[in-house]
């Protein structure tokens, strides 16, 4: 579908492709003198039309049923793939818990500051189809991970539980970004569209029906087809467009999983103590500041 159909609201989609669909059923109707006169009074002309509405819309409703079903199992796939991705940066912030201070402190920083940014960046670039996200971040992360040299079996323990949740976690990161590109494929997208024509104009060839019968049998099919298509069209690139999964999981991660204050709070008790949307609990630096030293190992005690 063009960018900008896809940018539009639920509704503004649904009064398009419906009424679009309506204008284009109920105008076919306004040839029905000259229907007439191509068939003239065969008897079983209807006989004919109605055959071939029931063969060509048969196959269409089980075209369509299989397109909308999957579809909406693939939206949910996606939808679940990205809870288990925010769900995971979160067991990342929560495995660093059991880091020395000041690694838990850059550790936990980075990790909500990479959160931040999907929150407020990430996801916007992604509705439109990019995928550009700052790997610096993410690298920063990897960086305070790997380059830390345990003291003890307890901190050589963590590192290897937080690695391994961290892999899980580009990994799922990755799958996401893969899913951004993912959907209908566009010869369907036209063997709709013209299937759907095809079964709305086939009623046009009924003679001899009364105007308003022609027009409720026509429109109601017309309502039916466009409904369904934009159902179809609702669910098409789950991650893309103004019908997109929403952040609320990563809302919840970042609220629920790494304590950042929400609904109007400025602050809330944790385990570690007080945790701001500033700061993470028992830390002596901001997050930003604790990012900027990425690339340090002076970092406060």
């Amino acid at each position: 579908m063009p960018d900008w159909f896809s940018h539009l609201t639920f509704w503004a989609q649904a009064a398009v492709l419906v009424g679009g669909f309506l204008v284009f059923g109920l105008s076919g109707l306004l040839a029905r003198s000259k229907v007439r006169g191509w068939f003239g009074e065969d008897p079983e002309h209807n006989e004919r039309v109605k055959f071939l509405v029931e063969v060509v819309g048969a196959f269409y409703a089980l075209l369509v049923g299989l397109v909308a079903v999957g579809a909406y199992e693939h939206y949910v796939e996606v939808k679940k793939l990205v809870n288990k991705e925010a769900s995971q940066l979160t067991t990342v912030y929560r495995a660093g818990q059991a880091f020395p201070n000041s690694r838990r402190c850059r550790l936990q920083s980075q990790v909500r500051n990479y959160a931040e940014n999907v929150i407020n960046e990430v996801w916007s670039k992604q509705q439109r189809g990019e995928i550009a996200e700052d790997q610096g971040r993410l690298d920063a992360v990897f960086e305070s991970l790997m380059f830390y040299e345990p003291q003890n079996e307890q901190e050589s323990n963590a590192q290897s539980v937080t690695l391994d949740a961290f892999n899980e976690y580009n990994n799922l990161r990755r799958e996401r970004q893969g899913e951004v590109s993912i959907g209908l494929l566009p010869v369907l997208h036209l063997v709709l569209f013209g299937g759907a024509l095809v079964t709305i104009g086939a009623t046009w060839a009924l003679v001899g029906v009364r105007l308003v019968d022609h027009v409720a049998l026509t429109g109601l099919l017309s309502l039916f087809i466009g409904l369904f298509i934009t159902l179809i069209i609702t669910l098409d690139y789950p991650l893309q467009g103004s019908n997109a999964i929403g952040l609320t999981p990563w809302k919840v991660a970042l609220a629920q999983g790494m304590g950042v204050p929400s609904g109007g709070e400025e602050q809330i008790t944790t385990y570690f103590g007080v945790s701001s949307a500033e700061r993470v609990p028992g830390c002596l630096l901001d997050v930003p500041d604790y990012v900027s030293f990425a690339s340090s190992e002076k970092l406060p005690q």
